[in-house]
């Protein structure tokens, strides 16, 4: 163990996460707090924390170590992830954030809730909040990695410590904290990546990345150095992932909660020239170094594990001090996305359950002790159940599957027509489908590999969130069509 770069790691974070935490939670105090100040920053933040908020609250394990593991499967195309999540910022910043914010929700399901019935609004908070809990575990899986990479610690030790650091990155001032952090944590990691990038060049063996590229060519995967290379893994990979990441996270808690938390709509709309570069550009570097530890022969070094070649090749070739700047940015950016993952769905918890149902008359400072609670319980949970370790970026593109209905669901009820139980159809079958096609192997069985579960759950969601609402009773016309009256009455 090098206690040099653990003592760093620590020290960093413990003086930017305490730090801010007591500097925010003090001002807090100070002043009269608007409505929503915890999980929503009182609805005051401006573009640039909206942007940077965006960003990395969206970036965290599919980018780092998800794009590190999937190098070894696809190669440079991996990258396309990250143009994913740049098309996935032009939907949440120029779409369904200002939508949201102009509507006046605080949550998501409420929004549901409005569009398709109060039952509705339950079930997208019952399954929304569990989505986002399944990010939340592999936050936590990615962090106990980051720890493993930079202390040599067991893997659950780094989980431990790690999801500790992630629940005192929000529970002292909530979402001001998240956001004032990621801007320290923005600079901090660009410049860390840059200073990896370069490390990478001088310390890589033989002759650097022309030995990496001979090297895979040698191995029979010269098509990886193409990001256009292989026609199967762009449909199969490169653009599900577009569908998937645009339509999750444009209508999940978790993509949007920072556009309701923004002062205004243009605030929103301006924040695409931050959120855009900041998140889309960083699952670069992370390809490359995945690229040139599987052409190192790390995959075998590791234990024949893609998730851990690239911590095997970077502790064996790259000074301590490198080593340390990286960890601590990739934890920096990883503990981001764990604090929103676990803010909201105690935020969904508090405001569409607790404030709901259980207690519809619950002042500000009640539901922000609920949240409190609940982060904490979701937080160690999700720290138990990382030791599963499923492949991050598979995963989670499973698992944003299960948003495709209600995005075009809250399209169609925005712009169209709306009708609670053409909605509860839609979600409920396309939900079926993505189980059974993935999980049940018909998939695989039918020969369809290429086929992704998104193209399946769109075609059915397209098609039933456009012809029931014309059959089915009770059908009334979309959001946008009725009047103001009508729209304060919802």
């Amino acid at each position: 163990m090098n206690w040099g770069v653990l003592a760093f790691v620590i020290i960093y974070e413990l003086v930017t996460i305490i730090g801010v935490g007591m500097v925010i939670a003090r001002k807090n105090k100070k002043s009269a707090e608007a409505e929503g100040g915890f999980a929503l920053a009182g609805k005051g933040l401006p573009t640039a924390q909206v942007g940077v908020t965006l960003a990395l609250t969206m970036l965290g394990s599919a980018h780092i170590w998800g794009t590190t593991e999937n190098a070894y499967t696809f190669g440079s195309i991996a990258v396309w992830f990250g143009i994913a999540c740049t098309v996935m910022m032009i939907v949440i910043t120029q779409i369904t954030g200002p939508w949201v914010r102009k509507i006046g929700t605080n949550t998501v399901p409420d929004l549901f809730g409005k569009l398709y019935g109060p039952k509705c609004r339950i079930l997208i908070a019952c399954v929304m909040a569990g989505c986002v809990f399944a990010c939340l575990c592999l936050e936590t899986q990615c962090i106990a990695v980051t720890f493993v990479a930079c202390t040599g610690w067991p893997y659950q030790v780094g989980a431990l410590v790690g999801g500790i650091f992630g629940l005192l990155y929000v529970l002292m001032a909530g979402m001001k904290e998240v956001s004032w952090l990621n801007m320290i944590n923005a600079v901090f990691m660009y410049f860390a990546l840059i200073v990896a990038l370069i490390a990478m060049f001088v310390y890589l063996p033989g002759n650097g990345w022309d030995d990496v590229a001979t090297n895979l060519t040698n191995q029979g995967n010269g098509w990886m150095l193409d990001i256009f290379g292989n026609k199967n893994m762009i449909i199969g990979f490169a653009i599900p992932s577009i569908f998937t990441c645009s339509m999750f996270q444009g209508v999940s808690q978790m993509g949007l909660q920072t556009c309701i938390a923004a002062k205004d709509v243009k605030s929103i709309k301006k924040s695409i020239w931050l959120a855009g570069p900041v998140n889309g550009l960083f699952c670069i570097i992370p390809a490359l170094l995945g690229m040139a530890a599987l052409a190192l022969g790390f995959f075998e070094k590791a234990g024949n594990s893609a998730m851990f070649m690239t911590p095997a090749m970077m502790e064996a070739i790259l000074p301590h001090w490198v080593i340390a700047l990286i960890c601590a940015s990739f934890l920096g950016a990883l503990l981001s996305t764990f604090a929103m993952t676990s803010l909201c769905p105690a935020t969904i918890f508090a405001y569409d359950l607790f404030g709901g149902i259980l207690k519809p008359n619950a002042t500000d400072k009640e539901k922000t002790r609920v949240m409190r609670i609940v982060i904490v319980i979701v937080g160690a949970l999700a720290i138990l159940l990382s030791t599963l370790q499923p492949q991050v970026v598979t995963t989670i593109n499973w698992n944003f599957t299960w948003a495709v209905p209600m995005f075009i669901s809250l399209i169609v009820g925005l712009c169209w027509k709306r009708n609670s139980k053409a909605f509860v159809i839609t979600c409920v079958v396309s939900w079926i489908a993505n189980v059974v096609w993935i999980t049940c192997g018909l998939q695989e069985h039918l020969g369809m590999m290429n086929f992704h579960q998104a193209y399946l759950c769109s075609i059915i969601s397209v098609v039933l969130a456009l012809i029931l609402p014309l059959v089915l009773p009770g059908t009334k016309p979309g959001y946008f069509r009725l009047s103001k009256e009508e729209r304060k009455a919802l």
